[in-house]
């Protein structure tokens, strides 16, 4: 096959997902508007330059670039992957097949905001011959919000690679005097992070053991280490930058729990990780979470913005180590029945296939 697949290189899904493809023998071209920075065997990445350093100007420019790609390379697919900005060249295209991805914000957010992007967001979905949801609340939302047929919408969560993923043998437990609280979700404001550190000091307050690592990047991290000096919590509270995503499992091996306070969230993949490294996990009950976090059997849930409630639950796993070992080994199981990566991706493949073969035949 040749693919043509329409997404932000500096993304880890991107980036997994063209190596896939060329891995398994494909021809793969990733159109990007911003480089990924790294060189993957077998994928062609072709950067969209613009004059403008504004997304609205800069579309036009970029897209009859990407339409003088499709004549140059022929693709049998192309695939964008988030509806706003890469999925809304689709329509214009007329290419078929063609498939698009929502992974969250797309669906949930965006088409709130705007009623320009809501109608962009419904002519990409109607144009498309096969919509990937990376949750069963996205895919409902786009049948209920956005009036899609939900025989178009297809069900595929991003999937975890398991072995890379995986409980430490070499982890430490007998050191009971420090337990570990991660989170690697970033500073943005639908992350919520300031209930994160709010609970957090809540906890630490009745056990001084604690201690909270906060990993990524984002607007308000500026204002999330004011929050964390002012209540007094600066010497066990410890901000990470992002690292390379080889470095990522390392990460969970030595947390003890894992926490995330969203306000709204599609599948999000850290959670994913976090269950398949065999983690106790403490999340907001919003989106596709509660598809994969059962509450007191494979993780823990909160209301989102109730800071006492995410301290309650802290303490409940301290307290109890037990259960929380427990519930991280259920979570692992979530994750190996209905979350492997090479298991999702060798159905996207078959997909991929069967259009193209539906497409050929209706060819004159």
């Amino acid at each position: 096959m040749i693919l043509l697949l329409i997404a932000d290189a500096r993304s880890i899904h991107t980036q997994r997902w063209a190596e896939y493809f060329a891995q398994k023998g494909h021809e793969v071209h990733l159109v990007t508007y911003d480089p990924m920075n790294r060189t993957i065997d077998g994928v062609t990445e072709h950067l969209l330059l613009s004059r403008w350093n504004n997304l609205y100007l800069s579309f036009i420019p970029r897209h009859c670039q990407i339409k003088r790609l499709v004549k140059q390379i022929k693709p049998d697919l192309i695939h964008a992957h988030f509806i706003a900005k890469y999925g809304f060249h689709l329509p214009d295209l007329k290419f078929h097949p063609a498939i698009v991805s929502a992974w969250g914000d797309d669906v949930l957010i965006l088409p709130k905001k705007s009623r320009l992007i809501r109608y962009y967001t419904k002519k990409v979905l109607n144009s498309v011959d096969l919509i990937y949801a990376v949750s069963q609340d996205i895919r409902t939302h786009m049948i209920t919000d956005l009036d899609i047929s939900a025989d178009k919408i297809h069900y595929l969560p991003f999937g975890i690679d398991t072995d890379l993923f995986s409980p430490s043998p070499e982890k430490n437990t007998a050191d009971k005097n420090v337990i570990r609280i991660f989170s690697n979700r970033g500073f943005f404001p639908v992350y919520d992070s300031e209930t994160l550190v709010a609970g957090f000091t809540l906890a630490y307050k009745n056990d001084p053991r604690l201690r909270l690592t906060l990993k990524g990047e984002g607007p308000d991290e500026k204002k999330i280490r004011h929050l964390v000096s002012t209540l007094g919590i600066a010497d066990v509270v410890t901000f990470t930058p992002k690292t390379p995503y080889n470095e990522v499992p390392q990460d969970y091996r030595t947390a003890d729990i894992f926490v995330t306070t969203s306000q709204s969230d599609g599948t999000p993949v850290s959670i994913l990780e976090a269950m398949a490294s065999g983690l106790p996990c403490i999340a907001t009950s919003v989106g596709g979470i509660p598809e994969w976090i059962e509450d007191s059997k494979t993780g823990l849930l909160i209301p989102p913005g109730t800071p006492e409630q995410l301290a309650e639950k802290i303490l409940l796993l301290t307290q109890q180590p037990e259960y929380g070992a427990a519930l991280g080994h259920a979570a692992r199981e979530k994750i190996l029945m209905n979350g492997r990566w090479n298991t999702l991706m060798a159905q996207a493949e078959k997909d991929y296939q069967a259009l193209i073969k539906t497409y050929r035949q209706d060819e004159p």
